[in-house]
């Protein structure tokens, strides 16, 4: 009888190990699945900057205070379909990047003191769009510029 006992408890805990190693196993599938597939870029990023409305966007500085100073970064496409940031890395330098994290196409990514952070994996750029941590990736996608000191705008597109 204590044997029969024994391999009763033993088919028990052989169940139960099983049940819980396959219930992980379903979690962790699911988990990396929502994380891409491990290679950078991800099956959702775009391999392309996304296009601009009407193929440009011209930028009044007067409307947006952040790109008053070197350093400076704003999201200038008015809530569009293509998320866009401008920075002023000189005085009269401009530099225009998507704001669509390259690791999986996520939208639109944060802007912070030293740059951009995407809040869905990590991915972290610097204020040039170059990434520097977080969830490996590329780079983010810069658009030309054209900066016009008299009338106070940057062109992007």
């Amino acid at each position: 009888m204590v044997t029969q006992a024994c391999e009763t408890c033993a088919v028990a805990e052989g169940r139960r190990a099983f049940v819980t190693k396959t219930l992980l196993a379903a979690v962790g599938a699911w988990v990396l699945q929502g994380c891409g597939d491990g290679d950078i870029g991800g099956p959702g990023a775009p391999d392309f900057a996304p296009p601009i409305a009407g193929g440009r966007l011209v930028v009044s500085l007067a409307s947006f205070p952040a790109l008053a100073t070197v350093g400076g970064i704003a999201r200038v496409d008015a809530g569009g379909t293509a998320p866009i940031a401008a920075v002023r890395i000189a005085s009269e330098t401009f530099l225009a990047v998507s704001m669509v994290c390259t690791h999986a196409g996520f939208q639109p990514i944060e802007i912070r003191p030293t740059g951009f952070r995407c809040p869905n994996h990590g991915a972290q750029f610097d204020r040039e769009g170059a990434w520097v941590g977080g969830q490996p990736t590329g780079d983010l996608f810069q658009y030309p510029v054209a900066y016009d000191a008299t009338a106070g705008t940057v062109t992007i597109g």
